[in-house]
């Protein structure tokens, strides 16, 4: 059979940001890319948001491969530049299938479709499965615009039939991790010239009930377990991997839930420890979890002596009637402890904390204050106030309140009850975003002379 569309191009468009920001690689396209060169398909992975490429620089790289089909990643920062991209790829007669997976695809399906007329389909949920039987639907009809069978058997496939836009209902999760091969890993040289940590996930999803969690309103669409781990020897066999083809020495484990629930879980994490020791690798890596994950001191200290340099706990509140507002779960004694006993078991901790609800008192702002000091003022990965996806329970329970505001079609935002609370607020952010700034700055100035050391050697950048 004659294959008509064989070169697929996928894009993390660029965001929104001014300056620097640390990337790392997107193992999101890097799984899709490794699928798919395993059925022969010829596959460009075009990071334009790690490379800091606008839309004139994106679209001239999209016309230097002239793919047959493009897919892009959309999230709410980069939507703009997203539909920017489509816009002007059709107006320049681009006539291939465009595609588009991610969060926001996922949670706005057929409306995003409604709103990017360009877009010929979307891949709701998990792509691994979709984007290949796409792509033989798409060969099979020697068509880019999809149209009957074998296009309505695809599962989590929202696609525009003609005036008509179609949903085939949701793909079941992948349950066997394992049989997903190794993630491309296109960008890993880049990343490791700029000193930054590659990435590897370990299992995907989590048990927990967090209302603002993305992910979490992400995987409740599909059916399957929510929680989904990889085996062991898998995940070591990864680890040997990039230890033989990059030397690398220290991995950021990307995992919402290192963890998952329960027993199995557990079993799993002894058994990566086990399996690490048996074939004497040596590594440093970082975990993430939820609080009452952190149970066992024997468990948390083995991982400690296998490597575990940093564990991320999503803490996010001192105050226990917002804890209880975000399902947690927990309480803020309990998230004390657990802070508390990490210290003692000498296993650094980052937490994610989320000081600003719109419906929190100043007195509350000072007890997570409070809270903060009691527990040695950790270094947070978050600090925030309450972000509202698409899709997610708080996104319901803020529109239920009368407090939600729509910025933009795939935005959601809201209004603080207490003046003070949101003066303090923009306050904060102030400093942040100058504090940050100043980072980037920073790390754009060490990215810039890795790039220079690179080429006087005769290395390709970008």
């Amino acid at each position: 059979m004659h294959v008509a569309f064989r070169k697929i191009m996928l894009i993390n468009p660029s965001a929104d940001i001014r300056l620097w920001e640390p990337h790392s690689e997107n193992l999101g396209l890097g799984y899709l890319a490794a699928v798919l060169r395993q059925l022969g398909y010829q596959v460009i992975i075009l990071d334009a948001s790690l490379f800091r490429l606008g839309v004139s620089a994106t679209l001239k790289r999209i016309r230097d491969q002239q793919p047959d089909v493009i897919g892009f990643r959309l999230l709410e920062v980069n939507m703009p530049y997203a539909i920017d991209l489509v816009v002007r790829l059709r107006r320049e007669g681009y006539s291939g299938h465009i595609t588009a997976g991610g969060p926001v695809a996922t949670m706005m399906e057929s409306e995003i479709l409604k709103l990017v007329p360009g877009l010929d389909s979307l891949m709701v949920g998990e792509g691994e499965e979709t984007l290949p039987e796409l792509l033989a639907a798409l060969n099979s009809s020697g068509s880019p615009r999809p149209s009957g069978d074998p296009f309505t058997r695809i599962l989590g496939l929202c696609y525009r039939e003609g005036d008509v836009i179609r949903a085939n209902g949701p793909r079941p999760l992948i349950e066997n991790l394992d049989a997903l091969p190794f993630p491309s890993r296109d960008t890993l040289p880049h990343i490791l010239r700029w000193g930054r940590l590659p990435m590897l996930i370990t299992s995907r999803g989590c048990d927990g009930y967090c209302v603002f969690c993305c992910p979490a309103a992400m995987h409740t669409k599909s059916p399957g377990p929510k929680w989904r781990s990889r085996s062991a020897g898998n995940i070591v066999d990864e680890i040997e991997d990039l230890q033989r083809r990059y030397n690398v020495s220290h991995l950021d484990f990307l995992d919402d839930n290192f963890f998952g629930c329960g027993e199995v879980g557990v079993r799993r994490a002894w058994d990566f420890i086990e399996e690490l020791r048996r074939r004497d690798l040596r590594i440093k890596f970082s975990i993430e979890c939820r609080v009452d994950n952190v149970v066992d001191e024997d468990l948390f200290k083995a991982l400690r002596d296998a490597g575990c340099v940093e564990v991320r706990l999503g803490v996010e509140s001192g105050v226990q009637r917002i804890l209880d507002r975000y399902g947690k779960g927990t309480t803020v004694e309990q998230n004390r402890e657990v802070l508390l006993k990490l210290k003692e078991w000498g296993m650094p901790v980052k937490i994610g904390f989320i000081p600003f609800d719109p419906t929190i008192s100043f007195e509350e702002l000072t007890q997570n204050a409070e809270f903060l000091r009691s527990v040695g003022n950790p270094e947070a990965f978050n600090y925030n106030k309450i972000r509202v996806a698409v899709g997610t329970p708080l996104e319901r329970m803020f529109e239920k309140e009368g407090r939600l505001t729509k910025p933009k079609p795939w935005m959601r935002d809201y209004t603080f009850d207490n003046q003070t609370v949101a003066f303090l607020w923009k306050v904060v952010q102030g400093y942040a975003m100058a504090k940050r700034a100043a980072l980037q700055l920073a790390d754009g100035w060490k990215v810039g002379l890795a790039d220079l050391q690179a080429l006087l050697r005769g290395e390709r950048i970008g």
